[in-house]
């Protein structure tokens, strides 16, 4: 089965702010082997247009660090395997058709990973580089959720409280996880996932790229892709305007990409627009 992707994507400056400092990015390619995709969602933060610096910033420069996973599979990069991966086998066996099978499958996903991460980490590096150079814009920062999907995998990086989602059998499920003081009180139960809508301290991040952070940690989770599956990515100004609910009614609607897209805008704007708004629907068929 070779994947089939098909995408859109909506960027708005909401109902309260002056400028957008959101920037979305979808790309698709077709391959011998199915379509690949890479669709990144970037929240800058900062001063006077910092904000919209650091979130072009990690768009160009996790484009750029992933601009071979693009190309045709014979211009590809070799993968060095590690010895250590490879299990002892008895004096003159051979590694049985499943055994390599399997080897190639985890030595090519996990390069795929750390190529996402190492794309994620040269972001950061580019926004602490130009906070640096320019005394206007030191401290700006970025978040970002990133959808890397070959074949039937999907890798999803993200560092902030931009989300990424999947609906599946009609349910809408968060891949990704917040880096934030709310999420980590839902998560020790100190206040419910409704509060965290309207929590005092739910704008603050502990994890974002930039800020004069030299090193990240970034979230890598992965999806087996279905026929079918619709992801989700958004800032969080389109989730805290629009519940889950809503929002995963809004998935269901048998339309287009593009369609959705601009549903889930006027439904934040509608909820009152307090921050910049912005959605990318991948639609994953088959050929």
């Amino acid at each position: 089965m070779h994947i089939k992707l098909a995408a859109a994507d909506k960027t708005d400056v909401g109902k309260q702010r002056e400028q957008n400092e959101d920037r979305p990015y979808k790309r698709i390619e077709s391959a011998e082997d199915g379509d690949r995709g890479l669709f990144i969602v970037a929240d800058g933060m900062g001063g006077h247009k910092a904000g919209e610096v650091a979130s072009r910033l990690a768009v160009e420069t996790i484009n750029k660090n992933l601009d071979t996973f693009f190309k045709p599979i014979h211009d590809q990069p070799t993968v060095r395997i590690d010895r250590a991966m490879l299990r002892p086998q008895p004096s003159g066996a051979q590694p049985s058709p499943a055994d390599t099978h399997r080897l190639s499958e985890a030595t090519l996903a996990g390069a795929i990973e750390n190529q996402l991460k190492n794309a994620v980490q040269q972001a950061n590096q580019a926004i602490v580089r130009y906070g640096g150079q320019h005394s206007d814009a030191r401290g700006l920062g970025s978040t970002v959720t990133a959808l890397l999907i070959q074949n039937d995998l999907a890798y999803i990086g993200n560092v902030g409280d931009s989300r990424t989602y999947i609906l599946r059998g009609g349910t809408l499920t968060p891949i990704t996880k917040d880096h934030s003081r709310v999420a980590r009180l839902v998560e020790i139960k100190q206040i419910t996932p409704e509060e965290a809508y309207t929590h005092p301290q739910r704008n603050l991040i502990y994890r974002s790229l930039g800020a004069d952070r030299s090193n990240v940690i970034v979230d890598v989770f992965h999806e087996t892709v279905q026929p079918g599956d619709l992801f989700l990515l958004c800032s969080d100004g389109l989730w805290e305007m629009v519940r889950h609910e809503e929002l995963e009614r809004t998935m269901k609607m048998s339309a287009s990409p593009q369609a959705i897209c601009d549903r889930l805008i006027e439904q934040a704007n509608a909820g009152g627009g307090e921050d910049n708004i912005t959605a990318i629907v991948v639609q994953v068929g088959a050929h």
